[in-house]
């Protein structure tokens, strides 16, 4: 049989791309060496919200304790945690596959190897398509020590810990890295944080991250900039990490999340004209299409915006092109609303004033800063930053960045100003609702 599509890589965007175009009427295929569902579902946004909602338990009771409630510390059950964790994993995974089932979409397991522009193996077994996309996501950056790379986990493996350090030393300064070390600071560990860098979330907004800075978590979390760690050993029970500077850390428990890379080893690429950029991930026009021109890549392996649903949408956009022309939609992926949970919550879409100024957009600033309602009772403390940025020209609405509790559910529906390119007016012409954090955005 020759398939019209052909997909390697059961992700999000493998997934929506095989469902699109078997709706529209192509023979499809599946090859997954893995678990159904990809990065998001098990090792990345998933599992890690879990671990986020969990580590806010204890800033609920105290902000409950303040308003005069009697409430005991709470115990976690780590290892009932992981399993109830790992069970709805399961579940995800299941619908995955389901959908590729009742989609009429072969699935083939193993891993796929190009032997050709139109063939691949998996396994011993020869297969043949018209177009193939290539979905295989990425994978965490290996550490490169002078000795102890052993002793070293990842953003995968860290799903799976057997029980909670009471220490734990992070390399990067990322949204992975930061995100991870606000989660394990608020379930009370003590995190050193070891950076390269001047500035963790360099690409977010300045005044954002110095805000984040300032809400340590009982400070828990001390920041190392311009180290790298260059040797890990185990002594006993524990670790002694080397910096650079001769410094030593001890601690229960090392984590590198310096970034991820794109899964393109073993493709068998180069029986193909694919091309790969430097940090290995696959050279694509704006359609989505490889130097082969029947091979096409979406997702991560892409390293465009890895996110879950830019690879939904670019998944989806590339079935409608190839196989329905007529219903294909032009997506605009400029203005992406990006969410980090830390403690608080960032949330930013469209541009900082620093873009703007690179782009030679004329534009200004906004900003409020206060401390949240529902924390009225709890603490002194400033909890809540928004900014927007705006077009000097016509008022136009250019970026939001925002920090507060629940910045991602909010950030979600603000982006829809960006995009839509409103302008301050329409902010000023919209009646707040009161008394709520969102109001102070409308009213800046």
């Amino acid at each position: 049989m020759i398939y019209d599509l052909i997909v390697i890589g059961a992700g999000s965007g493998g997934v929506r791309a095989a469902r699109i175009a078997s709706v529209h009427g192509a023979k499809v295929a599946m090859i997954e060496n893995n678990k159904f569902g990809g990065t998001c579902v098990n090792v990345g946004c998933v599992p890690k919200k879990f671990f986020y909602y969990l580590s806010q338990i204890n800033k609920d009771i105290a902000n409950y304790k303040s308003y005069g409630c009697k409430i005991s510390d709470p115990q976690i059950n780590w290892r009932k945690f992981i399993q109830k964790k790992d069970k709805e994993i399961t579940r995800l995974n299941t619908i995955y596959e389901n959908i590729l089932n009742n989609n009429k979409i072969k699935i083939i397991k193993g891993s796929a190897k190009f032997v050709g522009s139109k063939k691949i193996m998996v396994g011993k077994k020869i297969l043949q398509a018209k177009n193939f996309i290539i979905a295989t996501g990425g994978k965490p950056k290996k550490t490169n020590l002078l000795e102890g790379n052993k002793h070293v986990n990842t953003s995968d493996d860290i799903f799976d810990l057997k029980k909670l350090p009471k220490r734990m030393t992070i390399e990067g300064g990322g949204y992975i890295a930061i995100e991870f070390a606000y989660i394990f600071a608020n379930l009370g560990i003590s995190i050193n944080l070891i950076y390269r860098g001047k500035r963790i979330l360099k690409t977010f907004d300045e005044d954002i991250v110095d805000f984040l800075i300032k809400n340590n978590p009982n400070n828990k979390i001390k920041i190392h900039f311009e180290k790298t760690i260059t040797e890990v050993n185990k002594l006993k029970k524990e670790y002694v990490v080397r910096l650079d500077d001769k410094k030593i850390i001890k601690t229960d428990y090392v984590l590198s999340a310096t970034g991820r890379i794109a899964n393109t080893k073993n493709l068998g690429l180069e029986k193909t004209k694919v091309q790969i950029n430097d940090n290995h991930s696959i050279k694509v026009n704006r359609h989505f299409q490889t130097h082969e021109k029947n091979i096409y890549a979406v997702g991560d392996v892409i390293d465009y915006v890895n996110l879950t649903p830019v690879a939904i949408r670019q998944g989806h956009f590339l079935a409608d092109k190839l196989f329905n022309n007529k219903k294909m939609i032009e997506y605009d992926f400029t203005n992406i609303p990006t969410a980090v949970f830390t403690s608080p919550q960032i949330g930013t879409v469209g541009l900082t004033l620093e873009m703007a100024k690179k782009n030679k957009i004329d534009a200004y600033e906004l900003t409020t800063s206060f401390k949240s309602m529902k924390k009225t009772f709890l603490t002194k403390d400033k909890d809540t930053f928004y900014k927007l940025v705006i077009s000097k020209k016509d008022k136009t609405i250019l970026g939001i960045h925002i920090i507060s509790d629940d910045a991602a559910e909010l950030i979600q529906l603000l982006a829809v100003n960006v995009v839509a390119r409103n302008t301050l007016d329409d902010f000023k012409k919209t009646v707040a609702v009161h008394p709520t954090s969102s109001e102070e955005i409308i009213t800046i």
